[in-house]
């Protein structure tokens, strides 16, 4: 078979299979090869930040470990807000209103910055005595480190609304290959400050937590430009920016609330589980931080399907194109497991390699290694659909039944289920990640009968003017 032959029966099974009235096959792979290389980038560079602050020890690891899942209850309440403002934004664009998606991009850049802001405050004032609180068990050198990272990273996530609200709407315009020049923009410069920092100045911690926010500050300044200065895809004016109207702000609270809350609920879950974690040790918090690490490398490629499925479902709805919304959001399932199988192929033979870049101790090193292997089936059997298939229901503007599902499954077995196993069973790390494959699971199950069942692609009420 010629060249032009074998690229002539691509073309045809393409435009079979991804090609519709709303897109072509050209123009979601356009979609998705920037994603995934976005979602790579972002996961590999914080493979490496990681590693470098494993170089001062396990209680730095075991510092940023516990900062993490309240840094990400900081973002995850304005990246609700966000993500409701994606979501209308590709709607808007399937609708083809422009002066409604004016109005939608100028919203939602000012209610993620205005509640982005608000939420910071706590952490910028009283970091120490809310770390105390939480965590009133951690080692005092722990302790001490966690602090001056929560600080930071506190300073870090006010910057950092800017960029979120930026970056959401662009994905929300499907300006994918833009994000993809604004996350290797912020990463490489983080990368770049943390090598400054921790490994020429030495700074540890400290060095970690400034990285952070000078990247942030370049991020938050490049996105603007791209979204609102240089060939802007939209244009918008000054007054425009900060409009309110109060039917763009229903729809678009309509998604951001539940989907906010599941965000927050999840990461006060986390807390928890860091809480109950605090008795198996520092190797036991230092192992599941580097675990974690690794593992979303392997569902970063697939990870850029989710994210690719409320820019394409979200805009067949607002076109009003039901069956081709239900069959994107079968396609792009299929294509997430397609890039987590091929991401496990490749990376799996270097996972040893990987692991000791974290400077773990022995102990920590074995650990890590067998929960990686154990985890491997489940991620790859439960994974895709149940990260995947939320995002095309939220996209039609679905919001209640994943919300509840999700809670419900994090809650009774993620940390009700993975406390008695890890602490009263005695089972310790292992009985959090068994809760973990077990909560995979159930979320498949339940997105999947959802899906099937099509009442979803009728939820949307966009109907503003």
């Amino acid at each position: 078979m010629s060249q032009k032959q074998v690229q002539r029966c691509l073309d045809r099974y393409l435009t079979r299979t991804l090609s519709g009235s709303v897109f072509t096959w050209q123009e979601i792979l356009n979609l998705i090869i920037p994603g995934v290389l976005d979602a790579m980038s972002i996961t590999f560079i914080g493979v490496l930040i990681t590693a470098l602050i494993s170089k001062n020890g396990e209680t730095s690891v075991a510092a940023t470990s516990l900062v993490g899942p309240i840094n990400n209850l900081v973002v995850c309440l304005f990246s609700g807000i966000s993500s409701g403002g994606t979501v209308i934004v590709a709607q808007c664009c399937g609708k083809k209103d422009s002066a409604l998606l004016r109005k939608s991009i100028g919203m939602t850049l000012w209610l993620t910055v205005g509640i982005g802001a608000a939420v910071c405050l706590p952490f910028l004032l009283m970091p120490g005595p809310i770390l105390r609180l939480i965590y009133p068990d951690a080692q005092p050198e722990v302790m001490e480190k966690a602090c001056a990272f929560l600080t930071g990273s506190a300073w870090s996530n006010l910057i950092f609304t800017v960029y979120t609200a930026s970056f959401a709407i662009l994905r929300g315009l499907g300006e994918s290959r833009r994000c993809l020049v604004l996350s290797i923009i912020i990463n490489a410069a983080y990368l770049v400050f943390s090598i400054l920092f921790l490994n020429i100045l030495h700074l540890d911690i400290k060095g970690s937590a400034a990285a952070l926010i000078l990247a942030r500050f370049l991020g938050a300044a490049v996105s603007v430009v791209l979204l609102l200065a240089w060939r802007p895809p939209v244009r918008l004016r000054p007054r425009e920016v900060f409009v309110y109207d109060r039917s763009v702000l229903r729809e678009t609270l309509h998604i951001s609330i539940p989907l906010g809350m599941e965000q927050i609920c999840s990461c006060l879950g986390a807390i928890v589980a860091q809480m109950y974690m605090i008795h198996l040790g520092t190797t036991a918090i230092a192992t599941q931080a580097i675990t974690n690490s690794l593992l979303s490398l392997l569902y970063a490629p697939a990870s850029a399907a989710c994210a690719l499925t409320v820019t394409v479902v979200g805009r067949c709805i607002g076109a009003r194109k039901y069956e081709e919304a239900y069959q994107y959001g079968r396609r792009c399932n299929q294509i997430a497991l397609i890039l987590l199988v091929a991401t496990v192929v490749i990376v799996f033979p270097l996972l040893p390699v990987l692991l000791k870049q974290y400077n773990p101790s022995p102990e920590a090193y074995a650990s890590a290694r067998k929960i990686l292997y154990a985890t491997l089936p489940a991620l790859m059997l439960f994974w895709p659909s149940s990260n995947t298939l939320p995002n095309t229901l939220r996209a039609a503007s679905d919001t209640v039944y994943p919300t509840v599902l999700s809670l419900s499954v994090l809650w009774l077995i993620t940390i009700a289920l993975g406390y008695f196993l890890a602490i009263p069973a005695g089972l310790g790390l292992w009985g959090v990640w068994i809760a973990t494959w077990i909560s995979w699971a159930v979320r498949d199950v339940g997105f999947f009968i959802r899906f099937r069942g099509r009442k979803w692609l009728y939820k949307s009420s966009l109907k503003l003017s």
